[in-house]
């Protein structure tokens, strides 16, 4: 296997821990504890990824390649559990408030999704995919912003500072060739404070912003971390033990149980400035746990698949976890007709917690082996 490929492995590992991470917090299996780290670790790796060669100087490109690759299966999830609307209100598995669809409704409601606007409670956990996109963009905006201050100030500085170069040794004058490069980066660094700075202020006067802005903004500074990380310390591997894991792993214990820090981006609970600190070290207790799991073939192999996957786990997890309520409602009714099959994300999470766990991550991954071979089919791709 090539060195690109193992890289490559390795970062699908850290997207399948971080998805298993997703599906055991909406199941009921240590939400308090995954929900410190599960999203940002998304983040930090689209952060990690950021090519600043291709995309540096034209952050719309950015923002374009990460809508075609998203937005398709987006769209077509989505519009799949509109479709399947009418069926979940008859079936009991949505609130009996929940009315039924018309011709009309299901329209609009197919067009909202083409639009990333998510009107199913089974799509919920798709309000995410926005919110990545917009923090991407936001992101290579304001790397794009620094390259752009570094150049133009520092065309200034170095014209005005090589008028009186006569007087000046053989390493002042080289040294005037680097003052672009320390331009843009302060002037990155100032554009990535001031976005978590807005971020948090954001939070804590609970302002929600069309498409999770809100979220986008806040998440800035993994995105940040999760580049310079690739750029100055990119034998961080090293670093990701088996005792980091485990003292990661206690600590992030401790700050849930001890400190009572719970995070919630979805639902405006973040424990201000101290989010960041909590997610870092939660990214780095996953990064460690890939470290380990990489050794071990099998497992490293099946990790990988489930993050190659990791969209379609998220888009679809919260319909298989219904489909179970609704089959455990029909094979067992009497040991059903105590729960509440209405209840979401799951109604009977004390008795199916594994079962919504681990069909939760295989039926989604199966439906998207599928969907990818009939993409392949139809489209198939240019050989090289």
């Amino acid at each position: 296997m090539s060195q690109g490929k193992e890289h490559s492995a390795y970062w699908d590992i850290v997207k399948g821990l971080a998805i298993i991470a997703v599906v055991m917090g909406h199941c009921g299996i240590q939400p308090a504890f995954v929900y410190l780290f599960h999203l940002a670790v998304f983040f930090f790796v689209t952060g990690y990824f950021y090519n600043e060669t291709r995309y540096g100087d034209d952050p719309f490109r950015y923002f374009s390649a990460r809508l075609a690759g998203s937005w398709p299966r987006f769209f077509f999830y989505s519009a799949c559990c509109v479709l399947l609307h009418n069926f979940f209100v008859t079936r009991g598995l949505y609130d009996p408030d929940t009315g039924l669809y018309n011709h009309t409704t299901m329209l609009t409601s197919v067009l909202h999704s083409a639009a990333m606007q998510n009107t199913e409670t089974i799509e919920g956990a798709l309000w995410f995919v926005p919110a990545w996109l917009l923090s991407s963009a936001i992101f290579g905006g304001i790397v794009w912003f620094g390259r752009m201050t570094g150049r133009r100030l520092g065309s200034l500085q170095i014209g005005f500072l090589q008028s009186d170069a006569r007087n000046r040794t053989p390493g002042e004058k080289a040294s005037l060739h680097r003052h672009p490069e320390r331009i843009e980066a302060a002037a990155t660094a100032l554009g990535v404070a001031a976005a978590g700075i807005t971020g948090l202020f954001l939070y804590d006067r609970k302002c929600y912003l069309p498409y999770n802005m809100h979220c986008a903004i806040l998440v800035v500074p993994l995105y940040y971390a999760a580049w310079m990380m690739r750029r100055y310390f990119p034998s961080f591997k090293r670093y990701a033990t088996w005792y980091g894991a485990a003292v990661s792993a206690v600590l992030l214990y401790l700050v849930n149980t001890k400190l009572y820090i719970f995070i919630d981006i979805s639902a405006m609970s973040i424990p201000g400035i101290r989010y960041y600190p909590v997610s870092l070290l939660g990214i780095y207790f996953v990064l460690s746990l890939s470290a380990l799991a990489e050794r071990v073939p099998l497992l490293s192999k099946g990790l990988a698949f489930l993050g190659r996957h990791s969209f379609d786990i998220m888009a679809l997890h919260f319909l298989v976890f219904k489909l179970v309520d609704l089959a455990y409602a029909r094979l067992l009714p009497a040991a059903a007709a105590a729960g509440n099959l209405s209840g979401f994300p799951v109604a009977f999470r004390d008795r199916l917690e594994p079962f919504y766990l681990v069909l939760g991550l295989l039926i989604p991954v199966l439906i998207g082996c599928v969907l990818d071979q009939l993409v392949d089919f139809l489209l198939p791709r240019q050989s090289a």
